[in-house]
């Protein structure tokens, strides 16, 4: 994928939550330990519900916030959005899991901040604030959340 524009990396992020999103789905199918099971389902419907969310911000972000480049950052950090299952979380303990995803969430975070540490149009910096808080907001609910499964 050709990351070259503020709407690709919408479409970048997007495809990475609902990449997570089928790869949790797949492990959970597979898990015989009902904890991580339902961990992994949990997990797996909430990033389909951010990559919904991240649809419906493209949808409603302005086009010069969208076609602002910003293609400098992915000839530094090249990006494979469309990486496949290997069920890796099926073997994983809960915690590993939670902290496996959290890492993603970061490095989605530090693109963001980076990006809107390089941009000059203020429409463009709105967009990248948002999608910070909102990378940001659900990284914490679900560390929260699956802090509450833990100690049940």
């Amino acid at each position: 994928m050709q990351v070259e524009t503020l709407s690709d990396v919408l479409d970048w992020t997007k495809a990475i939550h609902t990449n997570l999103a089928d790869c949790l789905t797949h492990c959970g199918e597979g898990s015989e330990r009902e904890r991580l099971k339902m961990l992994l389902d949990y997990l797996a419907h909430h990033e389909r519900e951010l990559s919904r969310v991240l649809t419906l911000t493209k949808q409603h972000a302005t086009p010069a916030a969208l076609n602002t480049w910003c293609y400098d950052y992915f000839e530094k950090y090249p990006v494979k959005p469309h990486e496949e299952c290997h069920a890796e979380f099926r073997d994983m303990e809960t915690r590993q899991v939670v902290a496996t995803l959290l890492a993603t969430h970061e490095k989605i975070i530090g693109l963001y901040r980076y990006l809107h540490s390089r941009a000059e149009v203020t429409s463009s910096r709105e967009l990248l604030e948002q999608l910070m808080a909102l990378e940001e907001h659900e990284a914490m609910r679900i560390a929260r959340d699956t802090a509450r499964m833990e100690d049940l």
